[in-house]
């Protein structure tokens, strides 16, 4: 029976050096160097090992390459860091820290007592501690904004093709660099691997065939500003050090280097690996919050339909303003037509010329050409205001549905591994093959000793330690995503008031801005028209 252990041990351990280590990507060179230096005479024997002592091995190197690759990353940055922070930002920042501070307590205070009065955490809510983000000071400040300010055609070589670059401007930091596509498809791609429990923001699909349409270009980068605009609304991504990294390396070679590291990252799959503001993640899974996600998910798939509308509409809209302005451009063509009719006459007649006629064709067909003019600049208001805005914001709602489906897929893998978990341990307390148990012989042993064997609650409790923590796991990470799901929509959510008030502010100024040039245009007309009544009431008065 021991030598059967000791073989169950071992293929446990080859377990898990596979998943923990190949699996994972990590180098084994090192690995095993690491192991050799962890015990006087050589731990390269796996045999030297238990398997807790392993477990503990292994979390300990994988910390290691964890600080290591921290390390690499910031001495990328070590010789740029005088350009990266500014003097005056710095200043900047340190007469704003202490009101943010004042803030951010007066936040947490709020949000304890909105807890405390809707009772939403439950007995079966738990605190899960994990990694501490590392906020960034020079981005704590709330005037520090993120913009594309223009994009550049860059022609290829013989082994390359042409692909525009776009300039990603932070004020008032006063970082500028140029970056591609593929950059910010490599940053979404990363953050969503590094944080599970974020719905991260859309950016635009990748485009299969070439378009230099101007009209297309601009859109798509309205389209990636409001991307990298998104991130900074989050705390814990506007402080991801890769975040950081994409907005102030602006040497290429430095950020390919980055971009490399980078792909040593690995997908998080424990919620250890978490990271949080403050090293802790809330586990949550009761019926309110069951009932919440079921109601916010019918909301997020009937917005998703209105959004869907909504673009129709604005697309529509901008055909019918120029439609319109077609219209009113054509009557002003008439206009001149008339003007053209008028001046041949009155050339072409000795005398009786009726040169206010001449006048008042050429004042309907500026009144005319002016008003199509004002029609055509709500064009681009409606492109830009509308049209990309509403894209945006229903490819947002579309990943948060995708990101909700998470939760969903967490509750059908748990109850699937738990249901087969729960067949296969009836099965061996029926039977009652303590060599399939996977429970070291001693603990067997007392266990049979006190007749514990025989209480099934207790031997589905201690048989099959492993996949019993890997089901564990699984319920843990589907109360996360519960409770994520809950957080990820009240975010949307209120930033959708914030920044649809604030951009339709903008749209109502725009607007208000057309009616003052366009009353101009009228009181103008009205000046040039009533002119030419003058003398005609003049002639009434005196008859």
């Amino acid at each position: 029976m021991d030598q059967q252990n000791n073989c169950d041990e071992l293929q446990q351990k080859e377990i898990l050096l596979k998943t923990e280590i190949i699996d994972k990507g990590y180098d084994t060179e090192k690995f095993i160097s690491f192991m050799e230096q962890q015990k006087e005479n050589g731990g390269q024997d796996i045999d030297m090992w238990t398997y807790q002592e392993l477990i503990q091995a292994i979390a300990s190197f994988q910390q290691l390459s964890s600080q290591q690759l921290d390390q690499q990353f910031q001495a990328n940055f070590s010789d740029r860091k005088s350009d990266i922070e500014d003097k005056n930002l710095q200043y900047v920042v340190q007469q704003q820290e202490n009101s943010y501070q004042k803030i951010e307590n007066q936040n947490k205070e709020q949000e304890q007592l909105l807890n405390s009065e809707l009772n939403i955490i439950s007995d079966q809510s738990k605190i899960h501690l994990c990694k501490v983000q590392d906020k960034k000071q020079i981005l704590k400040s709330d005037e520090i904004n993120v913009f594309i300010t223009k994009y550049q055609r860059i022609s290829g070589g013989i082994f390359t093709s042409s692909y525009y670059s776009y300039t990603v401007q932070t004020d008032p930091i006063g970082w500028n660099v140029q970056r591609r596509y593929s950059d910010f498809l490599w940053l979404r791609e990363l953050l969503c691997k590094i944080y599970p429990g974020k719905s991260i923001a859309p950016i635009p699909k990748k485009s299969v065939l070439k378009n230099e349409n101007e009209l297309y270009l601009h859109k798509r980068m309205k389209f990636l500003e409001n991307f990298l605009k998104s991130i900074f609304k989050c705390e814990l991504l506007r402080h991801d050090k890769w975040f950081f990294a994409f907005l102030s390396s602006k040497d290429e070679k430095d950020f390919k280097q980055i971009q490399k590291l980078s792909t040593q990252v690995q997908k998080v799959t424990k919620l250890e690996q978490i990271i949080s503001i403050d090293g802790k993640i809330q586990l949550e899974n009761n019926e309110n919050l069951s009932a919440y996600n079921l109601e916010a998910t019918q909301l997020i798939n009937s917005v998703d339909i209105c959004y869907k509308k909504l673009r129709k509409e604005s697309k529509q809209l901008l055909l019918d303003f120029d439609q319109l302005s077609n219209t009113i451009f054509n009557m002003g063509s008439t206009c001149a037509e008339l003007y053209q009719l008028s001046n041949k006459f009155n050339q072409s007649i000795p005398q009786g010329k009726i040169q206010k006629l001449d006048i008042l064709y050429i004042s309907m067909n500026n009144m005319l050409v002016q008003w199509g003019n004002n029609l055509t600049a709500q064009i681009k208001i409606v492109q830009e205001e509308l049209c990309y805005f509403f894209k945006f914001h229903h490819h947002s709602i579309l990943v948060l549905k995708e990101f909700m489906k998470l939760k969903d897929q967490a509750q059908q893998e748990y109850d699937k591994f738990k249901s087969k978990l729960e067949l296969k341990k009836n099965k061996l307390f029926t039977t009652q093959d303590f060599n399939k148990w996977e429970i070291p012989a001693i603990q067997l042993k007392a266990l049979q000793d006190s007749n514990l064997t025989q209480n099934k609650e207790i031997s589905f409790q201690i048989m099959l330690p492993q996949e019993t923590e890997i089901q564990e796991d699984l319920k843990n990470f589907l109360s996360y995503y519960n409770i994520q799901s809950n957080v990820e929509v009240t975010r949307l959510l209120e930033n959708t008031v914030s920044e649809f008030s604030k951009h339709f502010t903008t749209f109502c100024s725009l607007q208000k801005e057309q009616i003052a040039e366009q009353k101009l245009i009228w009181d103008q007309s009205i000046v040039n028209l009533t002119n030419l009544q003058y003398p005609k009431e003049l002639i009434k008065k005196s008859t």
